[in-house]
């Protein structure tokens, strides 16, 4: 199966999202940037992984994307 570019970004994204300390976020500047892709092209797959109950968004200066549960109940 061959995934797209923005599909295999966001699930790297996932993983290391996964690695944070719990409570800790990553915006989605920093991911798009490790990742080399644009900001706002990233951004359409984040959103949809936060939608789906993966992710979660955390507004503010401090903010950015975290797990929205712990990673060993994401299947």
């Amino acid at each position: 199966m061959k995934l797209s570019e923005g599909v295999e970004a966001a699930i790297h994204c996932t993983a290391l999202l996964a690695q944070l300390e719990e409570g800790k976020t990553m915006p989605a500047s920093a991911l798009a940037e490790y990742h080399g892709l644009s900001q706002s092209y990233l951004l359409k797959h984040l959103k949809a992984l936060a939608g789906a109950g993966i992710l979660e968004s955390v507004p503010g200066p401090h903010g950015g994307y975290r797990l929205a549960r712990l990673s060993e109940q994401i299947t």
